[in-house]
């Protein structure tokens, strides 16, 4: 068996060779300005990372697929902001990075391209959008706050309507309450005249001197 050997035909023809790098890579695509569903102005990157599935396919169907990928993850990206408000965008990002992936992912396998991951990097706000923003954030904050005081009075008058229930049926109870008392009073003053005894304490004949 005799081995083979290649040639090929150089008169009249110009060879080029275009090196390929077949590792995993990322694709920024940044300061794109597109519209919400809700007409709310958006300056929003992404960065894609992907790499050569099948690199003799990929430059057999395009002239140049880096540039072909950077296109579809554009055009992705603008579809989905378009159809989505401002809120429902802030509130899933993370579907939105999904949605995404698996829209170029099934546009580009056909082409050797795999594409592993998208993410959104930034979301950039006009100045105006991000002051009523903040305004509403502090209005929610405030109303939450709100809320909680409202609950905690409320849970606070329950327990002064359970006590005061205790101490009507149980005298006992009551007689504590008045000590305690008493002795709260007591911790803030210096000294204390008492006429007619302990009873009369009770009973608000106190007379205080400082």
């Amino acid at each position: 068996m005799t081995a083979a050997t290649e040639v090929f035909w150089g008169f009249n023809r110009d060879i080029t060779v275009e090196t390929v790098d077949m590792r995993l890579q990322n694709q920024e695509v940044s300061g794109q300005e597109i519209l919400t569903k809700d007409k709310v102005a958006l300056r929003i990157s992404l960065i894609a990372t992907w790499q050569f599935s099948d690199v003799l396919l990929a430059f057999a169907k395009l002239n140049k697929p880096a540039e072909h990928l950077y296109r579809e993850l554009q055009f992705a990206l603008r579809e989905a902001i378009g159809e989505r408000t401002l809120n429902n965008l802030l509130e899933n990002k993370q579907s939105l990075n999904k949605l995404l992936l698996d829209a170029v992912q099934g546009k580009l396998a056909s082409f050797g391209i795999d594409v592993t991951s998208v993410g959104l990097r930034d979301i950039i706000l006009p100045g105006e959008m991000k002051t009523i923003l903040a305004q509403v954030v502090e209005a929610q904050k405030a109303a939450e706050a709100n809320i909680i005081k409202r609950r905690e009075e409320t849970n606070a008058t329950r327990s002064l309507l359970n006590t005061a229930k205790v101490m009507e049926e149980n005298a006992t109870a009551l007689r504590l309450k008045e000590l305690e008392t008493l002795e709260r009073v007591a911790e803030r003053i210096d000294k204390i005249s008492v006429f007619g005894g302990l009873d009369q304490v009770l009973n608000g004949l106190i007379s205080i001197k400082q």
